[in-house]
């Protein structure tokens, strides 16, 4: 049978100051009047019936997802007591999983996505389905050809055809590579047949757990201890003790990277990873000058610039700026650079090493 999984636990940090560590950017409406959190549930609610989706998120943002998906059962949210990267969260999905259906195909999906074209993502995923059961030994993933020589996104490359199924074909990928430097993606973008990788994957659950046992040996020993614990009165006392001691390492590295098993579909999704603030400039950009604004703004003179003002009653003008992000919150106001987005870390590295948690 095929579910669903939304992995909705990050804390968005590029997204700073919009995105913060009580209120992420998951569960705020950066892209019109409804959250990434409800647009990403109900994009999967038209490919799975409401039972079979699950959501893994932090156990400190379990009420706000209650609010905010009231169709969602409680029993169907996986809680982390703590943050520990995207293998630990995906392993630990997949395990839940695993005891609730040990034959169980897997979408795996995150809440930060934006899918412009959402009947080829329907369409692409149920095609996805049929060719694990002619191969149930890959992991599929639904891809995207690359728009611009990106560097923080992970590539695949294309190789021979694996399955092919009505127009849509499957391929072998040659080898993954996360996050290249810019003269190697420029070479990708060239080159035609490297696609992003979206991480919208998917595979059989008793696949990626065999994987994990594999290439992570350690840590699947501590997902199978939750697994047993799961569902009885040892659960909260198993997932405080376990998870905490999982190794912290993104599952591209630990499993994609390694595995020769990974498959690909290439789809025109009009895809975007929300993880930026070019991504929301990208995603909103309409008008001809490139401005985009959101709030009380008035701009003279200004291309290619996003405007981001939360500030109710508060005008943000600006005069002769071109190719910047301004954010205007209640508490702080960031301007940058477009091409500098991957810099905000270093700001909230300085907020931690200052003390100023109140920012962050």
């Amino acid at each position: 049978m095929l579910y669903a999984v939304i992995v909705a636990g990050g804390q968005g940090t590029r997204l700073w100051p919009v995105s913060r560590r009580d209120n992420p950017k998951q569960i705020r409406p950066f892209i019109g009047g409804r959250t990434m959190l409800q647009k990403t549930y109900n994009r999967v609610g038209k490919i799975v019936p409401v039972e079979n989706i699950w959501v893994a998120t932090n156990v400190a943002y379990r009420e706000e997802f209650c609010q905010q998906l009231p169709g969602l059962s409680s029993d169907r949210m996986i809680l982390e007591p703590i943050k520990r990267n995207t293998a630990a969260a995906v392993g630990l999905a997949a395990v839940v999983l695993a005891k609730h259906d040990l034959e169980a195909t897997m979408i795996n999906v995150w809440s930060d996505h934006f899918i412009r074209h959402e009947d080829v993502y329907k369409e692409k995923i149920l095609q996805a389905e049929k060719i694990l059961e002619q191969h149930p030994e890959c992991l599929i993933d639904i891809v995207a050809r690359p728009e611009y020589p990106a560097t923080g996104f992970g590539y695949l490359e294309a190789g021979e055809e694996l399955a092919r199924i009505d127009d849509v074909v499957a391929y072998k990928a040659k080898r993954f590579v996360e996050k290249p430097d810019l003269n190697t993606a420029q070479e990708y973008l060239s080159a035609g047949n490297f696609y992003w990788n979206t991480a919208i994957f998917v595979w059989k659950v008793r696949t990626l757990l065999a994987m994990y046992e594999k290439y992570l040996p350690e840590m699947y020993t501590g997902l199978m201890q939750i697994q047993s614990a799961w569902g009885t009165d040892d659960q909260e006392r198993v997932m405080n003790e376990i998870f905490p001691t999982l190794e912290s390492v993104a599952i591209d590295y630990a499993i994609f990277e390694k595995t020769p098993n990974i498959a690909l579909i290439p789809a025109e999704l009009g895809w975007r990873d929300v993880g930026s603030w070019q991504a929301i400039y990208d995603i909103l950009t309409e008008t001809k000058n490139g401005v985009v604004q959101k709030g009380k703004v008035m701009a003279v003179d200004t291309q290619d610039t996003l405007i981001f003002n939360e500030n109710e009653g508060k005008l943000v003008a600006v005069v002769g700026i071109k190719d910047l992000v301004i954010v205007d919150t209640k508490d702080s106001l960031l301007i940058m650079h477009k091409s500098q987005d991957q810099d905000i870390k270093k700001i909230i590295t300085q907020l931690e090493e200052t003390g100023e948690v109140e920012q962050l």
